[in-house]
């Protein structure tokens, strides 16, 4: 005969399990833009939270601020339509960009630094 009591124990611990391990797959730390700049790490995968508060002409690299600094990041799309009242998420990869490749750069300053965006997710939109 089967025991419904661990029947229902069973189900129950799967249950549990289930919602612990979405919740740790859902939890994403966002960094702050300004703790990127204080500490950058190339290749480092993040992610913020802010408005896109403008765009480098005819470029795909947009401006992100968070209210602790701005930052560059590059959205593959010259064209996106953003709106300086929507909050987005961004999730990419930290990179040090330089104007002049050839160049051994010593030291890494905040205008070097922007993030490749691999993902971008509308939080609120305020229009």
């Amino acid at each position: 005969m089967i025991n419904m009591r661990k029947i229902n124990t069973l189900f129950t611990a799967i249950a549990i399990n289930s919602l612990v391990c979405a919740n740790a797959f859902s939890q994403t730390k966002i960094a702050t833009i300004s703790s990127i700049l204080d500490s950058p790490v190339e290749g480092e995968e993040v992610t913020l939270r802010g408005k896109i508060i403008g765009q480098e002409e005819g470029d795909t690299d947009y401006i992100l601020t968070d209210g602790t600094d701005q930052i560059t990041i590059q959205i593959p799309d010259n064209d996106f339509p953003y709106n300086p009242n929507t909050t987005v998420e961004v999730s990419g990869v930290v990179d040090f960009e330089s104007q002049h490749p050839e160049e051994i750069k010593t030291e890494t300053t905040p205008e070097d630094i922007q993030i490749k965006v691999n993902q971008l997710e509308v939080v609120t939109s305020n229009e």
